[in-house]
């Protein structure tokens, strides 16, 4: 298995030792188009040499039914031995090793596929013990159908109804237990057997009357199961135009900020301000293919096989359906050899952007695009396909002649990779192959290089939250999640960075919520944070950060002012002069001469608050967040929890002097609570 940065360095010591790295390093200079440097490396003997996708281990991603049997006894075992959690996954290595029938076949299952359908079945039988009684059900539908042995059904009919049963729906069951009943005659099974099966049935059948106590088991493998909430938080009123988008903000342009996003009314803390599906995602490609779903990067604790390959999971049928329509369907074949060049997510992200169109769908794509940038007018657009990807910034003329040639040598391999081994890729609009041209390799190349460049300033991190249920872990040890993969967005894309956010973003799958953290007033920009917040991050290292790599020089409030780090901030808010922003001493601002007692204005203009009574506010705010955010770290989330906590960084944001430790620790709590409405795993208490 050899890695692109393996392939990368023997291109390279070939150069060196013919002498010709300085003549192809002065192809990629600022005169170089994408294009032409794509030409120029791709026409050059080396690279079709060395800059080519290895094969890969196909053993990482076979099928067999030898295989499938072993990890169908390995789970067996464990299931005697009531070692449920490693029994379940045992079986589901043997899903996804079972050989699978094509999805789209109407011929019934060959023997071969039973090892598939007795996986199936021998983990409904753990679920059910689980207390997953849904995902039971489903494992024993797809048991029968894939051909579990007929003179054995009568097992898995009884499951069926002591689920349905579980599930509340008694009279579905005893209709199963009485059809299970009538059908006994039908197989070949003796007397004595039959009897046996038949008293059992019935007295399942006299029990459905009866409340069903099985439930309470799911609470137990909790941290197993449980993703976080089906879906994400909604929006309150989505713009007609721009549904992602919540009414609340607006796109606008200038020639410094660029595309951005502004508040069009003054936005509160709290706010959910874009809900977007992700453009184009992956799943990281290493062991995290076989723990999340490809399609939706959610985690799948009971997953759903590939009909190919044993690499990858889905959690439902739809992902499955979705994946292998698009993007999955076409790297199927490819995805060892991908495994093994570990490439970084932007190149990753661009092949899978390609591999799930075609070319001749790229070719008109892209001359329609080049038709409709004629001109200098920017997108002001939110767009769903392949134009919100191409209008990416990606700050070609900011990267060095040796960062340009690497991009390009990447673009290379994955253009192979393309061309040679993704036939769905080279089909057009009617399935007939596409004859393929060297403007369309050179096309194709130059479109990597675009995208890439712009995907590495617009990828963002997919995150699943890690919640340990335990009070006495501490926030500042906390982590936002773990990576599970990458993705890129349209609306998304258009927020610019502060080290000072005013807004954040959550994973939940592959879909990302933007949410206010902070009072925006209106007309001011909608901030997130590229990397490191001036919370934890000095100046500089921020901005080397920032410079490496998004290629510019952060110039936020906390940059501008260099705002010390938070063990250096005030502990305790001090109420601020609505005239000049500085401290009150008691309540009285000893540089404007104003005594903030009373709601007046001053013949200025100013207008005042009364102080004592927004200090009393304070004081009785803090203890109702304390007892909220001891719930957050618990892991536990609701309307209520967030209202309180909504309450207090109001109260801080509108009276007290900015930053301060207070305010930073509500806005952590209520990162927090929206962490916990995207994706989430359970972790152990011991970790």
């Amino acid at each position: 298995m050899v890695s692109f940065k393996e392939l990368y360095n023997k291109f390279r010591g070939q150069l060196q030792e013919s002498w010709l790295t300085n003549e192809v390093t002065a192809q990629f200079g600022p005169d170089a188009t994408l294009d032409s440097m794509f030409r120029y490396l791709w026409s050059r003997q080396e690279t079709q040499q060395v800059l080519v996708p290895p094969s890969g281990n196909p053993g990482i991603s076979r099928k067999g039914a030898i295989e499938s049997e072993k990890f169908r006894n390995e789970g067996n075992r464990l299931y005697r031995e009531r070692k449920l959690e490693q029994s379940l996954l045992a079986y589901n290595y043997a899903v996804l090793t079972a050989p699978h029938p094509d999805l789209d076949s109407t011929e019934p299952p060959a023997p071969i596929h039973e090892g598939l359908a007795l996986g199936m079945a021998n983990r409904s039988a753990v679920l059910y013990e689980m207390g997953q009684f849904e995902a039971a059900l489903a494992d024993v539908e797809r048991a029968l159908t894939f051909g579990y042995p007929r003179t054995k059904r009568h097992k898995l009919h009884e499951r069926r109804a002591k689920c349905l049963h579980a599930l509340g729906r008694p009279q579905e069951a005893k209709t199963v237990l009485e059809d299970t009943i009538n059908s006994l005659s039908t197989l070949s099974l003796d007397e004595k057997e039959t009897k046996v099966i038949k008293t059992s049935l019935t007295k399942l059948q006299s029990k459905c009357d009866s409340a069903s106590s099985a439930e309470s088991t799911a609470q137990l493998y909790e941290k197993i199961f449980y993703r976080g909430p089906p879906h994400p938080p909604p929006m309150s009123s989505p713009r007609h135009d721009l549904p992602c988008m919540s009414a609340a903000i607006g796109i606008q342009y200038s020639p410094i900020r660029g595309r951005h996003l502004v508040a069009e009314r003054e936005i509160q803390p709290g706010e959910v301000l874009v809900v977007e599906e992700a453009l184009a995602a992956t799943v990281k490609l290493d062991g995290t293919l076989r723990t999340h779903c490809s399609h939706c990067l959610r985690r799948s604790p009971m997953p759903l096989p590939c009909p190919s390959c044993s690499l990858v999971v889905f959690c439902s049928e739809h992902c499955r359906h979705q994946s292998l329509l698009r993007s999955h369907g076409a790297e199927c074949g490819v995805l060892s050899a991908l495994v093994a060049l570990q490439l970084d997510p932007a190149p990753t992200l661009a092949l899978r952007v390609l591999s799930a169109t075609t070319l001749s769908a790229l070719r008109k794509t892209v001359a329609s695009i080049q038709q409709e940038s004629v001109g200098t007018r920017p997108v002001l657009q939110v767009s769903s396909d392949y134009r919100a990807l191409y209008h990416l910034q990606g700050h070609a003329t900011a990267r060095t002649e040796s960062q340009l040639q690497e991009i390009a040598a990447v673009a290379c391999v994955i253009t192979h990779v393309l061309f040679e081994c993704c036939p769905a890729f080279l089909k057009d609009e009617n399935g007939q192959a596409t004859v393929v041209t060297e403007e369309d390799v050179m096309l194709v190349g130059g479109q990597l290089m675009r995208l890439i460049l712009g995907l590495e300033c617009n990828t963002h991190v997919t995150k699943e939250f890690e919640v340990v249920s335990q009070e006495s872990v501490e926030r500042k040890n906390r982590k936002r999640g773990r990576e599970v993969g990458w993705s890129v967005y349209s609306a998304l894309s258009l927020i610019n960075h502060s080290c000072v956010p005013n807004a954040l973003s959550t994973s939940h799958g592959s879909i990302k919520f933007l949410y206010s953290v902070s009072v925006i007033p209106r007309g001011a920009e909608v901030t997130d944070s590229y990397g490191e917040r001036y919370v934890s991050h000095d100046r500089i290292s921020r901005r080397e950060g920032l410079q490496h790599h998004y290629f510019f020089c952060c110039g936020c409030a906390a940059c501008q002012a260099n705002w010390p780090l938070f063990h250096e901030l005030p502990r305790k808010p001090s109420l601020r002069c609505p005239s000049c922003c500085q401290a009150l001493l008691g309540f009285t601002c000893k540089i404007c001469d104003l005594a903030c007692t009373s709601m007046a204005t001053t013949n200025t203009g100013v207008r005042l608050y009364d102080a004592p009574t927004i200090q009393i506010q304070l004081n009785k705010a803090w203890p109702l967040y304390v007892k909220a955010a001891m719930k957050v770290n618990l892991g536990k989330v609701d309307s209520d929890v967030i209202k309180v906590v909504v309450d207090m960084l109001l109260l801080l944001d509108k009276y007290t002097v900015q930053p301060n430790q207070a305010y930073v620790t509500v806005q952590e709590t209520l990162m927090v609570c929206y962490d916990l409405l995207g994706s989430v795993t359970l972790m152990p208490h011991n970790l």
